[in-house]
């Protein structure tokens, strides 16, 4: 369940991203350039967080 709420997550982040820096680069802002680069960032970094053994949990709940 984390796994698809977390690819959820980093879609958004990098739409955000893209939009902000996208934005900032257009009216030269460099605080919306540095929130478009802070979300590529936390999208990134989310990709590092290990799954959990979803196997066992999904056995361990078909189980009679």
């Amino acid at each position: 369940m984390f796994a698809m709420r977390r690819t959820e997550i980093q879609i958004a982040l990098l739409v955000i991203g893209m939009i902000a820096w996208g934005s900032g680069s257009r009216v030269d802002n460099d605080l919306l350039k540095y929130v478009g680069i802070g979300c590529f960032a936390a999208a990134t970094m989310l990709r590092l967080f290990k799954r959990r053994a979803e196997s066992s949990e999904d056995e361990a709940s078909s189980s009679p």
